[in-house]
């Protein structure tokens, strides 16, 4: 796998600014067109680790042996890592001294382990390096479960580290607490998490411990995936041999270059050849390191350029041929026929075909000769299939020919960049906020460096109708779509954000839009942002008084999609922050709203601001309406 790299920070630019040097794909913005592209492992790590090994344990423990849990942070730390989340366990703690013990490398506690997944994944699509997170055997790993499978479903890298019973408990079979019934097997929590990760490792020999958390690590990046390390009790401080963190490990999955010559050769035919191409750049763009790339090849080839909803803000926004979101027959219309007639090639870079990335299955593409997949580790040109095609490494060969040998288009599709706008749910007219309006609206707040994160339910069906500033990066879980993800994964967001913007000078925002009911699972996290002290965090909580998308999907009256009312303006003080009534806010109309977000605290935040946004329970996205009713249009038809 290539990954974006810069210097260390001991290190400066041609400019005279200091630069990052960590060893993990740059973040997965757009507007970094110009970087270089290596192989972890090779004379950049090089590099790194002449600077660093020796640097990444506190001098006590320097020598040929650390002790196993000291190593296996050291490894984290080398890859990136700065913060290490999760809840502190009787089976964890000794475990957990540790990350104390290697310079650069912070503990970050939440307030539950749930929470603490979905931290690390949000961590991990900012920082691009694994999101770690340790638990305690049980209760703990089984917790966090739920936030590891929607990290399996969208791609997200994810490292959980489990504490467990000492060997002597596990032989016997012990009856500890947190083990599952009589004569337990402790190892069985393991075996109920083997369809949401990639590897795993149990670090039950000091001999082969190194290696084992290099292979999960390799698999971590190679699949960009979840993977597992559990670490008996007496383990932890095991002596395991200081040579084990002399070089990362390679992480550079294989790529036949016989077939991705050919695969280059075709594409770059099909283009020469197409008279209105366009391309559509997805999610997996983003989790496999190749955004940087894609910017630079879409720059090359200045054709009609869409993202999808998983894939929003990957491309910058403000360039003159990207056209918009592309979701099926739940685009907007002039989307709809660049894509599906004008175009007589489609080029589907890291899809996810999903129902919401595609408009409940309504893409009409894929049967057509037409048509180009560039997946994370294959291409398919038409009925042609290249096998073990990294799609780094594929779109790097693939700009380094149409250097050679561009593409020179002026086709008609490429100025229809005016799409028709969306229909309004409730009139534009209206001084109080709509669905139709909020979402246009909070994209244009954005600036270069914020991060937008939108909960699942409305906001991610209404966010693809916003425009956001370059530089911006935007998270959702579409797919995996568990509600009360946004909290904590913005509470990882601002924390990569932090280290990023120490390491560079950075600025940005964290902008989430939550729902009130996703907010009543998860909302313990801003407490663990008042306690780290995280400024820069505007939260815009969408009161509509309950589960409004379950309203528009079935019984919109009924008891089931109320929930309790809560008084929002109390939350902030609530979790401790100082002038937490100050900052926290509620507005009705346009004109409130507009008015608050133009102020000092919203536009260069100083403290996090809480702001309560009252909306009709009915109103929903155009978008949404939309697939809903494509879907009760499809079970008609079925005889549903």
């Amino acid at each position: 796998m290539a990954f974006s790299f810069a210097v260390s920070k001991r290190l400066h630019s041609a400019e005279g600014h200091p630069m990052i040097y960590e060893a993990c794909p740059a973040p997965l913005r757009s507007g970094f067109k110009n970087q270089k592209l290596n192989d972890l492992g090779k004379n950049t790590i090089d590099r790194f680790t002449t600077l660093r090994q020796n640097g990444l344990h506190r001098r006590k423990h320097r020598g040929a042996n650390r002790p196993l849990s000291m190593a296996e942070d050291g490894r984290i730390r080398q890859l990136g890592v700065r913060s290490v989340m999760g809840v502190p366990g009787d089976m964890n703690l000794e475990l957990l001294d540790y990350i104390d013990e290697v310079d650069g490398l912070t503990w970050v506690g939440n307030s539950n382990e749930l929470n603490a997944a979905y931290a690390s994944d949000g961590y991990c699509r900012v920082k691009g390096c694994p999101g770690v997170f340790v638990t305690t055997m049980g209760v703990g790993e089984l917790s966090a479960i739920n936030g590891v499978a929607g990290a399996y479903t969208e791609n997200v890298k994810l490292i959980h580290i489990v504490g467990t019973t000492g060997m002597k408990a596990q032989e016997t079979r012990a009856m500890i607490h947190h083990s599952l019934g009589p004569n337990p097997d402790h190892r069985v929590y393991a075996k109920i998490s083997e369809s949401v990760r990639a590897a795993h490792c149990w670090l039950d020999n000091a001999m082969t411990a190194p290696s084992e958390i290099d292979r999960v690590i390799k698999e971590c990046y190679i699949q960009s995936l979840p993977v597992y390390i559990f670490v008996p009790m007496d383990f932890v401080h095991k002596p395991v041999s200081s040579a084990a963190l002399e070089r990362l490990p390679g992480v550079m999955p294989t790529t036949d270059g016989e077939a991705c010559r050919s695969a280059v050769d075709m594409v770059v035919k099909k283009l020469h050849s197409s008279l209105a191409p366009s391309i559509i750049v997805d999610a997996l763009v983003a989790r496999f390191g190749a955004a940087a790339i894609a910017n630079q090849l879409i720059d090359q080839l200045a054709i009609p350029t869409f993202t999808t909803p998983m894939g929003k803000s990957i491309i910058d926004e403000d360039k003159a041929y990207f056209h918009g979101v592309y979701n099926g027959r739940v685009s907007l219309p002039g989307v709809l026929d660049i894509i599906e007639n004008q175009s007589d090639l489609v080029i589907d870079v890291g899809p996810c075909h999903s129902d919401s990335n595609t408009g409940g299955h309504s893409r009409n593409l894929t049967d057509r000769e037409q048509y180009i997949l560039i997946a994370a580790d294959y291409v398919q040109v038409g009925h042609a299939r290249y096998s073990n095609v990294h799609i780094v490494e594929f779109l790097t060969r693939l700009s380094e020919a149409l250097a050679i040998k561009p593409v020179s288009l002026n086709n008609s599709n490429n100025n229809n960049n005016t799409p028709k706008p969306p229909p309004p749910v409730l009139a534009d007219a209206a001084t109080h906020i709509t669905q139709s309006w909020i979402w246009t609206r909070i994209g244009a707040m954005t600036k270069p460096g914020d991060i937008v994160i939108g909960e699942s339910g409305t906001a991610q069906f209404g966010f693809s109708d916003a425009h956001f500033a370059p530089g911006v990066q935007y998270i959702t879980q579409i797919y995996f779509g568990s509600i009360g993800y946004s909290v904590p994964a913005a509470l990882g967001a601002a924390v990569a954000q932090a280290e990023s913007e120490s390491e560079s000078g950075r600025p940005g925002r964290i902008i989430l839009v939550v729902g009130d009911g996703s907010l009543q699972l998860t909302v313990q996290e801003i407490g663990t942002m008042v306690k780290l002290g995280l400024k820069n965090v505007l939260i815009l909580v969408i009161n509509n008084s309950g589960y409004t998308i379950e309203r528009a999907i079935h019984g919109p009256t009924k008891g089931y999609n109320d929930i309790a009312s809560w008084n929002h303006q109390l939350l902030l003080s609530a979790f401790g922050a100082e002038d937490g009534g100050r900052n926290s806010r509620r507005v009705y109309t346009k004109a409130e709203f507009e008015k608050i977000i133009s102020t000092p605290e919203y536009v260069e935040p100083s403290s996090i601001q809480l702001l309560e946004v009252m909306m009709d329970k009915m109103d929903v996205p155009w978008r949404l309406q939309a697939q809903i009713d494509l879907i009760n249009e499809r079970n008609k038809v079925n005889g549903k």
